[in-house]
């Protein structure tokens, strides 16, 4: 067989491979509207179980404004051609954290475990920027009233309230508000988020 026909054998056995494989639409918990964020090829659902899509705040709300957020979903079950997703975490860019922490600024991360009312477990991230530079003392009164905040409403609630609850301005409000006694923060942003445990039952 001459390299050509080879070649050619060789791109058949690629292309037909493809064509053998079904296209799995990735949707986001039906608690986030069940959007379609991806799509992805696999010659069978289970090569699809597991896999991880991402999608921005801007693509799930409209919100322009939170294109900077990154939302992480992992697939956890196939109906026919649909792959539904659990949600696994999110955070925020770089470039938009380094454009908050200016020269004469004070950067306070609250990090922290929380648990939902129906048994998951998170590690959340919070940082707030003080508009100038602030002792100790008082950058771990702050911290202690974000947490404080944080998880007085995040334990009432379960898993996808509290998803829904840390990704919205709602959060931010309920903790200026508690945070404000102690000092008036300039701008409080939920960096991050990781699911760390689901009920066994689940």
């Amino acid at each position: 067989m001459s390299q050509k026909m080879a070649e050619r054998a060789a791109a058949k056995k690629i292309k037909d491979k493809w064509k053998a494989k079904t296209w799995y639409r990735i949707l986001t918990p039906e608690s986030l509207g069940l959007k379609e964020i991806a799509e992805t090829p696999a010659e069978t659902p289970e090569q699809v179980m597991g896999r991880v899509a991402e999608t921005t705040l801007y693509n799930i709300n409209g919100d322009i404004k939170k294109e900077y957020v990154k939302l992480y979903f992992k697939v956890n079950k196939i109906d026919g051609n649909q792959a539904f997703t659990q949600f696994i975490g999110h955070d925020v860019t770089q470039d938009y954290i380094r454009r908050l922490v200016r020269r004469r600024r004070s950067r306070i991360d609250a990090i922290f475990p929380l648990t939902t009312l129906d048994g998951y477990t998170l590690r959340v991230k919070i940082t707030a920027i003080a508009d100038k530079r602030i002792n100790s003392s008082l950058k771990s009164a702050i911290r202690k009233k974000i947490m404080e905040a944080v998880l007085n409403n995040g334990t009432k609630m379960n898993f996808y309230e509290f998803v829904n609850y840390m990704l919205s301005e709602k959060i931010v409000q309920d903790i200026e508000k508690n945070v404000k006694p102690v000092y008036n923060i300039k701008k409080i942003e939920v960096r991050k988020s990781n699911l760390l445990s689901i009920p066994s039952a689940s």
